[in-house]
């Protein structure tokens, strides 16, 4: 009986792994052989496990992946590939992110950047740190939503996006980008820059980004602050990832 009560009352402090394993443990007479500091440390490793398997739930959820099963393990060194596994394995233990080190993921359409740079966010959200995935039009379009509704609502859009440990943008500079675009961009590249660490996956070399962006001086100061000290993967190879996984 007092046990029962013991684990209700756990449960109502949101201590349901605690609970549950008291239960496990009062059900199996095995636990009885036990002792009390080995039972309780039993009880609060379960408790750590579940609340940090329910954050990275929620890490993921807000990250908002596009591929929410890209994970490292499941990244393809195929040798046209040409990818350093040591490397990405390096990245992947995330030492980039508390230093503000970017990464730059480059390579042609269906070369796998999108998977590898999610991969890579997902390695982040196993570290407990907020990431967050959007491919550049979507940001752009977000930010521009909010700052036609009021400024206030624009800059708090904007401060959270500044605030994630990690921010991957997708479809970097695809098309070239409005004036307008590349103020609200700079905006956030700046706020950014030396204190959070930002993934670009781009089809084109920063050197290429200038002829994207129509004001000049906006145009260096974004490519000198993402692509100076960057990380970069060159995904080489003809093959498409995307034809390969058809297949």
């Amino acid at each position: 009986m007092l046990n029962h009560e013991t684990i209700n009352r756990l449960r109502n402090m949101k201590l349901s792994g605690m609970a549950e394993s008291l239960k496990e443990q009062d059900d199996d007479s095995a636990f009885q052989e036990m002792g009390f500091h080995d039972r309780l440390g039993i009880m609060v490793d379960r408790e750590f496990n579940k609340r940090q398997h329910s954050r990275l739930q929620r890490l993921v959820s807000r990250a908002q992946f596009q591929n929410t099963t890209a994970c490292v393990e499941d990244i393809r060194y195929d040798d046209d590939r040409r990818l350093d596994r040591g490397f990405i394995m390096e990245l992947a233990s995330c030492n980039y992110i508390p230093h503000a080190r970017n990464v730059l993921v480059i390579g042609p359409t269906g070369a796998g950047k999108s998977f590898l740079a999610q991969a890579l966010g997902q390695a982040a959200c196993r570290h407990m740190l907020t990431t967050r995935y959007v491919q550049l039009p979507d940001l752009l379009e977000e930010l521009k939503i909010a700052k036609r509704r009021d400024l206030e609502a624009f800059n708090r859009l904007r401060k959270q996006i500044v605030k994630f440990d990690l921010l991957i943008i997708d479809e970097w500079l695809l098309f070239p980008i409005s004036e307008e675009d590349s103020e609200i961009l700079l905006s956030i590249i700046d706020r950014r820059h030396n204190n959070k660490a930002t993934i670009v996956a781009s089809q084109y070399e920063p050197a290429e980004w200038l002829d994207q962006i129509p004001t000049a001086v906006v145009a260096e100061a974004i490519t000198d602050r993402l692509a100076s000290q960057a990380y970069r993967i060159i995904i080489r190879g003809s093959k498409s990832m995307r034809e390969t996984i058809i297949k």
